[in-house]
């Protein structure tokens, strides 16, 4: 074998150690409960980014599919949010939503933010905001 092939090996290695990190990471996230598959868009020019959100008291933390982090990329907080409207995914969205999928444009603290989710996930979000104390 020569240096070169070793080299190409090892970087082989690494990569697919990457990914099954990656995809374990997504599976354990998964797993637990109150966890949910979410896409969501972070401003209103910005692409749709897949990832899973997990509701903890009265936060939703969004963690993207792929990256190694344990933090929440995004953490919604339930007082802060408010429903704008929520639709079918347009056409220009076609490509990167199912067509079953529920798209829910909101406030979060002034910031549009848009989520994309399931029927029975959105059941869900919508009696997660309704179920926080009233506001004073």
């Amino acid at each position: 074998m020569h240096i070169v092939d070793i080299v190409v090996l090892c970087v082989a290695a690494v990569v697919l150690l990457g990914c099954a990190i990656i995809l374990a990471r997504q599976r354990f996230m998964l797993r637990a409960p109150g966890s949910l598959p979410v896409a969501m868009r972070p401003a209103p020019a910005a692409r749709w980014q897949y990832g899973v959100a997990r509701y903890a008291g009265g936060e939703l933390r969004w963690y993207r599919s792929l990256g190694f982090g344990t933090r929440p990329s995004r953490v919604l907080n339930r007082r802060d949010v408010r429903v704008v409207a929520h639709r079918s995914p347009e056409p220009q969205e076609s490509g990167s939503l199912p067509a079953t999928a529920i798209v829910v444009d909101l406030l979060d603290d002034g910031t549009e933010v848009a989520l994309a989710l399931s029927d029975g996930a959105y059941t869900g979000f919508v009696s997660w905001l309704e179920s926080s104390a009233p506001m004073t």
